[in-house]
């Protein structure tokens, strides 16, 4: 099989006439004959510009080990999409190489691994969800993207042409203990396409960096691991010591688990039931008249406003505010909780409905998250069979600990909390006299 060198992007590119639906009569085909043939179709250092992609993928920032590929197939033949640092064929080679295998063992799954073939004929997980399979009618094709970025040492791949993270379909890892895995994949430069045993012809939509596939992409940077500023204000209960230290056994279970690289941790003394959220970075404009500018609006003057107004019906009556609360589930990230009994739950409905006629402002919260408290948070997606399963194990761990040992927690004096990022908040102290708010602001204000 013939490969390109760096910078002969066009060498394993069959061309074949005809419009595609941007109007450009350049179609990017790769056309392999069975028996394990493999084309080399990019240099990831040297990716050319080019306008006819019908993927949006960004050149700068792609190079060695970060690089993502979509391809476009309606084949009902098994075909592989490797990262390798070599140039050459990867069947047998000692290089490193990093492939993804679709319809692998007659369409029942799609897989990615390190080495061709697999270490131990092993792949380091796999998928068995159907859009990531081979498409079942030859009429219709299906697209998919493969990706992999060492900055964070994800491996992914999905469906559609634009990555992101509700779109994975299988994700790993290279951030635990097999240290060697990020090692291998650390100067991956090019992207080939080889085929199975059967014949395979597949279009190349794209080529370019890895885009980021987090989920809370705008709130925490997973590469430096670092929440990101965050502003907001709601009211808060906070656990008693007992049952804070449940929460802490729950993360240790996650810390410990192959599947801790996905996921972020909330500090233990920010582990909260985050029952009515006033405001995000997005609603401040809800303070103020339709037509005004709630953006030009400092957060310390909103801050002060929502105290002003929740200050008499809400904070003054915290010290009798009680809510005895039983453990209703469990997952890695959160727990949810119920009321003991129907009281219980009249008084919280109350207790929000006072909330918000004093505030003017609706909860953010769902009802369901109305009772939850979040001790962690994913990252990537746990999208694989292996992590999947190894979640479903972690769950029913931390579910266990709670059965046994939450009995009811008796929560009391909520408090208004500004937050400083995603998991981070502090009591909110109020300094401000009344007269010093925006005018636009304190004439919304409800009357107390």
């Amino acid at each position: 099989a013939s490969c390109c060198s760096p910078g002969a992007w066009t060498c394993a590119i069959l061309r074949c006439g005809g419009v595609h639906a941007m109007g450009s009569a350049d179609w990017h085909w790769v056309n392999l004959p069975g028996g394990h043939i493999e084309e080399c179709i990019a240099d990831l250092c040297d990716i050319p510009r080019r306008s006819d992609w019908l993927a949006d993928l960004d050149i700068e920032g792609a190079g060695l080990g970060r690089g993502c590929v979509v391809v476009q197939t309606n084949t009902t033949a098994a075909f592989h999409v490797s990262f390798s640092s070599v140039s050459t064929p990867s069947r047998d080679s000692d290089e490193p190489v990093l492939r993804f295998v679709v319809g692998k063992r007659r369409n029942s799954m799609t897989s990615v691994g390190l080495g061709n073939p697999y270490i131990k004929k092993e792949p380091v997980d796999f998928t068995k969800n159907p859009d990531a399979l081979l498409t079942p009618d030859p009429e219709k094709s299906r697209t998919y993207w493969f990706l992999y970025d060492r900055a964070v040492g994800v491996a992914a791949m999905g469906t559609m042409t634009a990555p992101q993270a509700d779109l994975c379909r299988l994700v790993c890892r290279f951030r635990d203990a097999v240290g060697f895995r990020a090692e291998a994949c650390e100067n991956l430069r090019y992207v080939s396409i080889s085929s199975g045993r059967r014949p395979v012809s597949l279009r190349v939509v794209g080529v370019g960096a890895p885009p980021d596939v987090s989920i809370p992409r705008y709130r925490f940077d997973a590469v430096t691991w670092q929440a990101l500023p965050w502003q907001g204000a709601s009211v808060v209960f906070e656990p008693d010591e007992a049952h804070r230290q449940l929460f802490v056994r729950a993360q240790q279970l996650i810390a410990r688990s192959p599947i801790a690289p996905f996921y972020g941790l909330v500090h233990p003394e920010r582990i909260c039931l985050n029952a009515y959220r006033l405001l995000d970075p997005h609603r401040r404009g809800e303070l103020v008249e339709p037509g005004e500018d709630g953006e030009s609006l400092d957060w310390d003057s909103c801050y002060e406003e929502l105290h002003r107004r929740i200050e008499p019906a809400v904070l003054r009556s915290a010290p009798w505010t009680y809510w005895p609360l039983r453990f209703e589930r469990a997952d890695c990230t959160s727990v949810t909780l119920a009321p003991t009994g129907t009281g219980c739950a009249e008084a919280i409905s109350e207790w929000a409905t006072a909330v918000q006629r004093s505030s003017g402002l609706r909860n953010g919260a769902t009802r369901r998250e109305l009772l939850t408290l979040s001790f962690a948070f994913e990252v990537f997606p746990v999208e694989g069979e292996n992590a999947a399963q190894v979640r479903r194990d972690l769950v029913r761990e931390i579910t266990a600990i709670f059965e046994k040992e939450w009995g009811v927690m008796e929560f009391r004096v909520p408090f208004l909390a500004t937050w400083q990022t995603h998991t981070e908040y502090s009591p909110h102290a109020s300094a401000t006299a009344d007269s010093t708010m925006p005018p636009q602001v304190r004439a919304l204000a409800p009357a107390a």
